[in-house]
């Protein structure tokens, strides 16, 4: 009778995986055994911020924010499990105002998002209308203001929501970034 199961030894693809999960230069930001998922929050965010950058030098270039951005765990853990629904929200409204300030107008990027936007009808995301109505007041508040947002700004919107919620938030958020990023482009001409 044996006390103690045998370690499982990892395999060459699993030692990979940790091996760039640990690699601060690699983009990887988790490492799953099927059970349990290990996320390196501080690369999630820096994955965003890439994808961001990446928008606002080429609007054409096809970003899937599952694929390409944050994978779908990695955002379950981020909200459920790490409890960073407001960080990934202020990230993304901040990088977006540090991007568009350096390359557009002040007037252009200070203007708020319409009444009459709707994320639905431009993108083919289910985003609730509640969801779409907190993300667009986010945005918008960042937008006035000339400092950037703290967690604590975005707390009191998000604490009320699910972790579904907040990731719909986190993903119209995103969007009204590529959205703006594009309106601006369009009218300035800038490329």
């Amino acid at each position: 009778m044996r006390w103690f199961r045998r370690r499982h030894r990892p395999s060459a693809e699993e030692q990979q995986a940790v091996a760039e999960l640990l690699d601060q230069d690699h983009p990887r930001a988790s490492v799953s055994d099927g059970d349990h998922i290990s996320v390196n929050a501080g690369q999630v965010l820096d994955n965003i911020a890439l994808a961001m950058e990446r928008l606002d030098l080429d609007i054409n270039t096809p970003i899937s924010i599952d694929e390409d951005v944050v994978a779908l765990n990695e955002l379950i853990v981020m909200v459920r499990t790490l409890q960073l629904g407001s960080a990934l929200a202020t990230h993304v409204v901040n990088t977006a105002m540090r991007l568009m300030a350096a390359r557009y107008p002040a007037e252009l990027v200070r203007r708020p998002l319409p009444p009459e936007y709707d994320l639905q009808k431009l993108a083919p995301l289910r985003i609730r209308d509640r969801q779409q109505d907190i993300a667009k007041t986010i945005f918008n508040r960042r937008a006035a203001s000339t400092q950037d947002l703290t967690e604590q700004d975005v707390a009191a919107y998000l604490e009320p929501l699910e972790p579904a919620g907040q990731i719909e938030v986190f993903v119209a958020l995103f969007t009204m970034y590529e959205h703006k990023i594009g309106a601006m482009k369009y009218t300035t001409g800038i490329e």
